[in-house]
């Protein structure tokens, strides 16, 4: 199972919703992306795969946003950061907001022949430029309250994102080709 959503630019390459990511803003100019990409992706074979453009926020940060999405769940909103980070951490919690990068791109690499980076959000319009998309491009999830952690949580969340960090770190420039075996 590939573990997050895609949907197909107007050029035909493919891109991905990643949560916490831009997912909102292009779900709302592609539509439910489960319901767009209707053909079988073909996996782990070398002929008639595809291209993939996927965002890559900056893992912390992305971590932060995420706590504020998930604590809106009822079973969740009193769940501290520090909750939050003892559960990745003891690995009893899932959930696709936190769902880390190299995850996702390892998923990737056996259903797309070219996988493209792209930073999140600096990158996010040109990311949509590349797959021929032209229109109004909106910002549909803005949180008003913003979670600060601590130098303590922030330094346990980036070792548990260890691996997203340095691919983050990696991205030179916008669509900068990803290669599998330098995670």
């Amino acid at each position: 199972m590939f573990p997050i959503q895609i949907f197909k630019y107007p050029n035909g390459q493919h891109g991905a919703c990643v949560y916490k990511s831009g997912y909102s803003s292009t779900s709302l100019i592609f539509g439910h992306p489960t319901r767009q990409v209707k053909e079988k992706l073909k996996i782990d074979r070398d002929e008639g795969r595809h291209s993939l453009s996927i965002p890559v926020r900056n893992p912390v940060k992305r971590f932060a946003s995420a706590v504020n999405t998930v604590r809106k769940n009822k079973k969740y909103s009193d769940h501290s950061v520090d909750k939050f980070i003892e559960m990745l951490e003891q690995n009893t919690f899932r959930n696709l907001h936190f769902m880390d990068i190299a995850t996702i791109l390892r998923n990737a690499c056996f259903t797309f022949d070219d996988i493209y980076l792209y930073k999140f959000p600096d990158h996010y319009e040109q990311m949509l430029r590349d797959g021929g998309y032209e229109g109004n491009i909106p910002h549909e999830n803005k949180s008003k309250k913003k979670i600060i952690l601590t130098d303590s949580q922030e330094a346990r969340v980036a070792k548990y994102y260890a691996a997203d960090i340095e691919i983050f770190n990696s991205i030179k420039e916008p669509g900068q080709k990803f290669h599998f075996l330098k995670i």
